[in-house]
């Protein structure tokens, strides 16, 4: 065995540029496969836990930055199933430039029962509640601002006319989506000194199968008013923003174009160093080296070729995966997706190793099909 390995190393030397350029191509179809598919099995999975199957987003029927009264929000408690209703008022302030965007006003005290898949905790939901100048804040934002629990930020308003100092009450939990600093709404709208308005109501219910019939009572209660208002599922919501099943599609597309051309390129590169060995083959199957031999090294060779190939590109994928949450929050609901799912890093995975074990396979079954005594001729 230890004198096939040294006989497949000694091939895979033999070109070494060729060698390197092959891993790099199976490298970026497992980046590449592995970062697309990612991110619609991490958004649907962020969208579909049990907490956000049961809640709904009310807005105004005109859009969402036209703003709904904070009457609302009692008549919505009011409705049957419905254990929670936040307002919200997103709020957009700059820490550092222009591409920060942070923050979202809600009400300190429906946070515990609005978002419990966030990890607003009983003991984080008094912390918040404590001080009017408590935020919550995502572990990945905390990492990419430096922050730590107690840190006064102050966060420059744009869409609203105001500037807010806040101190970092805790953290979110790890399933909070990275770009979103909570704070107190109450706080804001004295600091604005105007009547408050929201730009929608996050509501919590005690079930998902009373989604629809809460979606039709609500609705119902405002129509006809000054400011009617559209709910929806927090999944249709999101999709308002950007349309899921598009750009998943053209992720999916993207990665399979990707694969299928880096499958190409593996095969050409192996057809080509078979080629180049036919001579050597003809005179080991002529010494006595079974065609099942011969087929085995082959395959062990090119399939090697994608075991590197999918392990570099794996651990670009963790690399990347880290460094997106710092480098580009925020991204709005595209922040969700730079989560990679471990599931897809493995499909990646076995999938490098496939690609070089096929593109192996094909030229060394014509290889070992060819009669010796003709591949002895036809080398001179």
């Amino acid at each position: 065995m230890v004198k096939f390995a040294m006989l497949v190393w000694r091939n895979l030397r033999r070109s070494p540029r060729r060698t390197i350029l092959t891993v790099l191509a199976i490298a970026l179809a497992a980046f590449t496969y592995s970062s697309l598919s990612s991110l619609p099995n991490v958004t649907r999975q962020m969208l579909s836990t049990p907490d956000s199957a049961r809640r709904i987003v009310v807005m105004s029927d005109s859009g969402f930055f036209n703003r709904l009264p904070d009457s609302y929000q009692r008549k919505i408690l009011g409705v049957p199933h419905v254990v929670a209703a936040s307002g919200m008022v997103y709020f957009g302030g700059v820490y550092r430039g222009p591409s920060d965007q942070l923050g979202i006003a809600v009400d300190a005290d429906q946070a515990e029962l609005m978002w419990p898949d966030w990890g607003v905790t009983s003991v984080r939901a008094g912390e918040f509640r404590a001080s009017a100048m408590a935020c919550l804040v995502p572990g990945a934002m905390m990492r990419k601002y430096g922050w730590h629990v107690g840190e006064q930020i102050v966060l420059k308003g744009t869409i609203v006319p105001v500037d807010v100092t806040l101190r970092i009450a805790d953290t979110l939990g790890a399933s909070a989506p990275p770009d979103t600093l909570l704070f107190r709404r109450d706080y804001l709208e004295r600091s604005l000194g105007v009547p408050p308005t929201v730009n929608a109501y996050h509501v919590m219910l005690d079930r998902a199968d009373s989604v629809p019939m809460s979606i039709a009572a609500i609705d119902e209660i405002f129509s006809n008013s000054a400011a009617e208002t559209r709910s929806q599922s927090e999944a249709a919501w999101v999709s308002n923003f950007i349309n899921l099943d598009t750009l998943f599609a053209m992720l999916r597309a993207m990665a399979i174009l990707v694969v299928a051309a880096v499958a190409l390129v593996a095969l050409n590169s192996v057809v080509i160093a078979v080629r180049e060995r036919r001579a050597e083959i003809a005179v080991m199957r002529a010494i006595g080296f079974s065609p099942a031999l011969i087929l085995y090294l082959t395959v062990a060779e090119s399939a090697l070729l994608g075991l590197v190939g999918g392990t570099l590109g794996c651990a670009a994928t963790f690399l990347i995966a880290k460094i997106l949450p710092f480098a580009f929050l925020p991204l709005g609901p595209i922040d969700l997706l730079a989560i990679i799912s471990p599931g897809v890093i493995l499909q990646a995975f076995v999938l490098s190793i496939a690609i070089g074990a096929v593109a192996g396979l094909i030229p060394a079954l014509g290889s070992v099909r060819r009669p010796v005594v003709e591949a002895i001729r036809a080398i001179g």
